[in-house]
């Protein structure tokens, strides 16, 4: 019979930790001696003296370590890092606007010190500062190598994880404050307990309140299956398809485009999606919708600094001190003097030319090119853009400095060619950009329906109409799809498509007729038109009859009420209203 004594866990947490490591519920009430019967009965029942289990213990648990759950996204509605931190084998807390810890102790001076500095930075949570400081420190101090940790979205977790080293700081992340860990199960589960857990990023899970927590970390760490190295490795990056590959090809082929084509057709829209969607890729490996708001930032540009993507607008007044360089006036004690200023592209190209990265690409977004005066702004400029001469140098007749154009510099333009043809660009540029047509696509109108007109039939027939009536070009004076599409999503309702009809479409349509309103009627319709009177029936908009307006728009094309297409589209839309209709009432008595 061996002596029923437990000579070295007198510690009562560490205890705690090897009964958990066993799966056995430890208790709850602090006292030395509280778990000491759970050793001797597994000894008794081994037949080892307790000595030897607890050697065996120590070497199968080997180093004593604390468990903590760890938020994955920034509050409820902001962004997400679980994927990141899955594939970078790390986790990580935000609170960006706190510089690097590594040389803060963690003490209540300097808590309340940090404290004090969240307050500042952020003055809408003065009552939060003291228990955020604490929770920060935690995860920079407290946690340690070997601690178990759950990435957590609210009550899911996402995975466990071993901390494999201490507190790194990522300057330029929106979650800079990071360990690295290796990654021990990616099974997602519901905490089976989490009172006191969820209003905290950082937060230990103690045996006293959460022992269900831990044992069933335990359990899964031995029951689970390995993971397959797939599930961490970063996400690819799929190919660009459609209208951004289209451009992507011609900026690596050529370096610069233009994006043409009627009013409303998206240039703009592709124009800047494109160039931040390339711009995130090369920069950082991820697509835009994926990055942080730091990192976006660092695309988009912010008062202090300018990003990978900026903008500029010709017109008629834009010339080439505002493109390359030129003498501006300044006034220094009330005397004034000319000092020499970058423009926005020269700027660029400096910039460019700094980034020690060579893959970071920089993207100048031209709206309207076609209304500046081309050979006045670019000057010398137009030799140095071509793909070839990239990295030429030529002295500038300003300055007298030398000055080249990167490779990692890239020009979007867009152009509206109800304004002008692209026959008419100067043809020096023309031979330096290639060229991208955006029509209007009513397909991306879907079969939206309002009070009975069929947006997208409606819209083809009104630019048949165009194209019939006004003559030479009419193909490039259509309405394009744009316009009904406020915010990104289909107009939806008849005062909002109104609306639009009276603010952009009639007055677009109005110039496209030189105040010919016999041709105005042949585009619009009688019932829109006071021929005689020369004039619009405002009224209509006006008074928002909507039945008069219906009738109004639908008097040109009246088959397109009744099409196949546009009674399908009314069934799915009334059918979709039900089921929504139906899914309230469900969310209303689940609720209840």
């Amino acid at each position: 019979m061996f002596p029923d004594i437990l000579d070295d866990y007198h510690n009562f947490q560490l205890q705690q930790f090897h009964l958990t490591k066993l799966l056995i519920d430890p208790p709850k009430k602090d006292g030395r001696y509280q778990a000491a019967h759970f050793f001797l009965s597994l000894a008794q029942e081994l037949g080892i003296h307790v000595h030897s289990l607890t050697v065996a213990l120590n070497e199968l648990h080997k180093i004593w370590h604390k468990y903590w759950r760890i938020g994955t996204k920034l509050g409820n509605d902001g962004p997400a890092i679980w994927e990141d931190m899955k594939a970078g084998r790390f986790i990580a807390v935000g609170w960006s606007g706190i510089g690097d810890l590594s040389e803060v102790e963690q003490s209540k001076k300097n808590k309340d010190v940090l404290a004090e500095e969240m307050k500042d930075i952020w003055p809408d949570n003065p009552s939060t500062a003291s228990n955020q400081a604490g929770q920060l420190l935690a995860f920079c101090h407290q946690i340690a190598e070997n601690d178990i940790v759950l990435a957590c979205d609210g009550k899911t977790v996402r995975g466990i994880a071993r901390v494999m080293g201490g507190y790194e700081f990522h300057e330029g992340s929106e979650f800079p404050h990071r360990h690295s860990v290796e990654w021990l199960s990616l099974d997602e589960w519901v905490l089976p307990v989490w009172k006191g857990l969820l209003l905290s990023s950082v937060r230990e899970i103690r045996h006293e309140k959460h022992a269900e927590i831990l044992l069933q970390v335990e359990r899964r760490l031995l029951e689970g299956k390995p993971i397959d190295s797939d599930e961490i490795k970063p996400p690819t990056l799929g190919k660009l398809t459609g209208i951004p590959a289209h451009i992507q090809t011609i900026l690596e082929r050529k370096k610069q485009v233009i994006l043409y084509g009627p009013p409303g057709t998206g240039k703009t829209y592709w124009a800047m999606n494109t160039a931040r969607e390339l711009a995130a890729r090369s920069n950082f490996k991820k697509g835009f919708d994926s990055l942080s708001l730091k990192e976006q930032s660092a695309i988009n540009g912010t008062d202090e600094k300018p990003g990978l993507v900026r903008t500029c607008c010709f017109h008629p007044e834009y010339g080439y001190e505002n493109f390359i360089e030129g003498y501006s006036p300044k006034e220094q004690s009330g005397q004034v003097s000319f000092h020499l200023e970058n423009g926005i592209f020269k700027q660029m190209c400096l910039d460019a030319a700094k980034s020690e990265n060579r893959n970071k690409s920089y993207y100048l977004i031209i709206d309207e090119i076609n209304r500046g005066d081309i050979p006045r702004i670019f000057g010398e400029l137009l030799m140095l853009l071509e793909a070839d001469k990239r990295g030429l140098s030529l002295t500038l007749p300003v300055s007298k400095q030398a000055f080249s154009v990167p490779e990692n510099v890239h020009l979007i333009g867009t152009m509206n060619t109800a304004d002008r043809s692209i026959a008419l660009l100067d043809t020096a540029l023309r031979r330096r950009f290639g060229f991208v047509e955006l029509m209007p696509d009513t397909s991306i109108l879907e079969d939206a329906v309002i009070e009975g007109i069929p947006i997208r039939l409606w819209l083809e027939a009104l630019n048949e109409r165009i194209r019939q009536n006004i003559g030479q070009d009419a193909r490039n004076l259509q309405i394009g799809h744009a316009y009904f599409m406020p915010g990104g999503k289909t107009v939806s309702t008849m005062r909002e498509f109104a609306r639009i009809l009276r603010d952009d479409i009639v007055p677009l349509l109005e110039e496209y007729c030189y105040e010919d309103y016999g041709l105005l009627t042949h585009i619009l319709g009688v019932a829109f038109i006071d021929e005689k009177g020369w004039r619009i029936r405002q009224e209509l908009f006006d008074n928002m009859d909507a039945d008069k307006l219906t009738k109004a728009l639908l008097a040109p094309n009246p088959d397109i009420a009744t099409s196949d297409k546009s009674v399908e589209a009314e069934e799915d839309t009334t059918d979709e209203e039900i089921e929504e209709a139906d899914s309230d009432t469900e969310d209303e008595s689940n609720e209840e």
